[in-house]
């Protein structure tokens, strides 16, 4: 093209060829104007054929093509014009434009220098560069003396963005210290933590997700916890339950409470509910729900959804689940007075995820021959883990037989679970579904597993009929008992570096560890009790009360109580423990009085602790790491423990009693908010002190 060009500019220089290039000129400033820039860079092309070497115009048709997004003839263009203007600042500041739009920033970056020598202290030049410096870029090559750094802390953009973390880590002398450093965990600085809380209504509790007929759905049982709270300019005086528009439920609300971290705390606040409610008078299946909540205007906020009402669970279907109650309907008194005056629940702290022992065990490969195969370690170490268990195969045609010759399954059922080609998943129709769930009922499965590591069969698990189900999990199968996540993924490319045949062992030995539970006792040889001796305790027999917790609302407020009951009832001597030193103004003056009673509310070493601990007839504590201690030193302790989480994962394994109270609302995980429990913590509150008593009565 360039010879073309050049040849076409010694034929036609003549006053008809002047004339042709002022008229493609004007076409060219004309497409211009209209932005029709492929035509303008194509007319002032035209121009510039017919004229002599001009390197203005080529200028001029390398922006026409730029801004027709012709990058190869827009370069070609400037290059020309750079030719016969090398020293030109103007020109090296339009190839940096150039570059900079194109993508190629490192040849921006070069042409905006070139800009800055040729008229040193060009603002322009140097705005632009300054520009691609904020845009991040830092060039190939080692960063320059006057930016230590690999990037601009400052100009990081982070949500969490420390003020002064750009200061702080300016003092720090290698780029790899401080790119290895999290800026997030940095403390902010207190008004950076203020900010302004929007309307909304948020519902923390309303049933739980199950799988069934209309897939996994909202579902409620017997009697229910609706629980969350609502964030309002104008006060909220009523929670109100509507069931197919009809208005089923009514409850005053709790507030409202002022906001943490609320830059204006006058203008808004929070009003809590926590109802319980009994569905079981309503017909089962699909239902619309309204959460209503009504201010003092009369103006409402709601929440809407479909919920399933589905029939009550039994407590004794699951006696370790505080979650559940039931309740008698033809008892007169409201669900919360028949609630709060049950009796706490006393339960052993030795406890097995299947009590009953596993008989029966259901194993699904329902994919390809080469998933069984994958498969083979992780059946071998089943085998091993339960050696007198009944296995049954659940699998398809493709790798049943391959099964039988391994000799690792008791028993075999082949399934029709063809994978579909138009919804590309396995499907099975309604009849077959109900079919197989009748042929797998006999079995009474203790557990049913699903090897899968993908999600083409989990939803058959169901169909087991298993106390317990297991598989690999994630938000689609909130109702599985065993959910095991695990993966090591390739930093680069995000996919899973381990073998398949690793992840499906890895999830059989995450169920022989549920089902296999274990904690160590481990005493201290090197424990003189001569330790204990300025509490005042002596050679007797002593009991450890702990009051104290780190988490305030979880501490039972009883202690006083149980500590005269304990003087009055047995020999033994009573010391209580507690960090709160105002703690000695509300206990009575006979109780501090008692030669056999002993408040410790300075911190102690950890050698005499752990000595009160160790050599205690009995520890009584709330949910925090003395109990835990306690039984790890295989002390009886009596653990007090608020429904805030589960009992079962968190209270101590080896000896004593755990005591709790079912309530709907267990396992509300409050933690930092105490205001939304909206029910005064009658979880722990209500554990009564003759119930404690008794428990550590077993122990005395």
């Amino acid at each position: 093209m360039a010879g073309f060009t050049r040849v076409a500019r010694i034929a036609l220089r003549t006053p008809r060829a002047h004339r042709a290039v002022r008229e493609f000129k004007a076409q060219g400033r004309q497409a211009r104007t209209i932005g029709d820039f492929a035509r303008a860079a194509s007319a002032y092309e035209q121009a510039l054929a017919l004229s002599r070497p001009d390197p203005r115009l080529s200028i001029h048709c390398g922006h026409m093509r730029k801004e027709a997004g012709h990058y190869a003839e827009a370069e070609a263009h400037y290059l020309e014009a750079l030719r016969y203007l090398p020293g030109d600042a103007e020109l090296a500041l339009q190839l940096g434009h150039f570059y900079k739009v194109s993508g190629r920033i490192a040849e921006a970056e070069l042409q905006y220098r070139r800009a800055t020598r040729l008229m040193p202290g060009w603002q322009v030049a140097e705005n632009e560069l300054a520009g691609l410096k904020a845009g991040g870029w830092r060039g190939f090559a080692s960063a320059p003396a006057d930016q230590p750094y690999g990037f601009s802390l400052a100009a990081t953009p982070a949500v969490d963005a420390v003020p002064d973390f750009a200061l702080e880590a300016s003092k720090l002398a290698a780029v790899e210290t401080v790119a290895r450093l999290v800026p997030k965990l940095a403390p902010r600085l207190p008004e950076d933590l203020l900010h302004d809380h929007r309307e909304h209504l948020d519902v923390r509790r309303l049933g739980r997700r199950e799988v069934g007929f209309w897939g996994v759905r909202r579902t409620v049982r017997g009697v229910e916890a609706i629980r969350g709270f609502c964030i309002s300019e104008t006060p909220i005086v009523e929670l109100q339950l509507l069931l197919n528009g009809l208005v089923i439920h009514r409850a005053p609300v709790s507030g409202g409470h002022v906001l943490k971290f609320e830059r204006d705390p006058d203008r808004i606040r929070k009003y809590v509910f926590n109802s319980w409610f009994d569905f079981s008078g309503f017909e089962h299946g699909m239902h619309a729900i309204e959460l209503r909540l009504r201010d003092i205007e009369d103006g409402t906020r709601s929440f809407h959804d479909h919920v399933v009402i589905a029939a009550p669970v039994l407590e004794s279907e699951y006696p370790d689940s505080d979650t559940l109650v039931n309740v008698d309907p033809a008892d007169p008194r409201s669900i919360e007075e028949q609630i709060t005056t049950r009796p706490s629940v006393i339960r052993s702290a030795k406890r097995s995820l299947l009590p009953g022992g596993v008989r029966n065990v259901m194993v699904m490969r329902t994919d390809q021959l080469g998933d069984m195969v994958a498969s083979i370690p992780a059946l071998r170490r089943l085998r091993d883990l339960l050696p007198e268990a009944h296995i049954v195969g659940l699998l398809t045609g493709a790798n049943a037989e391959l099964a039988r010759t391994l000799a690792l399954f008791d028993e075999i059922i082949v399934i029709d679970f063809p994978d579909d080609p138009i919804e590309r998943r396995r499907l099975m129709s309604l009849q077959a579904q109900e079919a197989l769930r009748q042929r797998l009922a006999p079995y009474e499965f203790d557990v049913a597993i699903d090897l899968a590591q993908s999600n083409v069969s989990r939803d058959l698990l169901p169909l087991s009929g298993a106390k317990f189900i297991h598989g690999t999990g994630g938000e689609d199968w909130p109702w599985l008992q065993g959910d095991f996540l695990f993966s090591t993924p390739d930093r680069w490319n995000r996919m899973d570096m381990t073998p398949h045949s690793t992840k499906v062992l890895a999830l059989v030995e995450s169920l022989g560890a549920l089902l296999k539970t274990e904690a160590p006792v481990i005493r201290r040889d090197d424990l003189s009790r001569a330790l204990l001796d300025e509490f005042g305790i002596g050679a007797g027999r002593f009991a450890v009360l702990h009051a104290g917790a780190r988490i305030a609302f979880s501490r039972w407020p009883h202690y006083g109580t149980l500590a005269q009951m304990l003087l009055d009832r047995t020999d033994l001597h009573v010391l209580m423990m507690t960090e709160d030193a105002a703690m000695r103004e509300t206990l009575p003056a006979v109780l501090l009085t008692n030669p056999r009673f002993t408040l410790v509310t300075q911190r102690t070493t950890f050698d005499q602790f752990d000595a009160l601990i160790s050599f205690a007839t009995v520890v009584v504590g709330n949910d925090s790491g003395p109990k835990h201690l306690a039984s790890l030193r295989g002390t009886n302790v009596v653990t007090l423990f608020t429904a805030r989480i589960n009992w079962a994962e968190w209270g101590q394994e080896n000896v004593g009693s755990i005591i709790s109270r079912r309530v709907p609302c267990a396992g509300c995980a409050i933690f930092h908010d105490p205001e939304e429990c909206g029910k005064d913590f009658t979880c722990i509150r209500d554990i009564r002190p003759q119930e404690v008593f008794d428990a550590v009565a077993r122990y005395i």
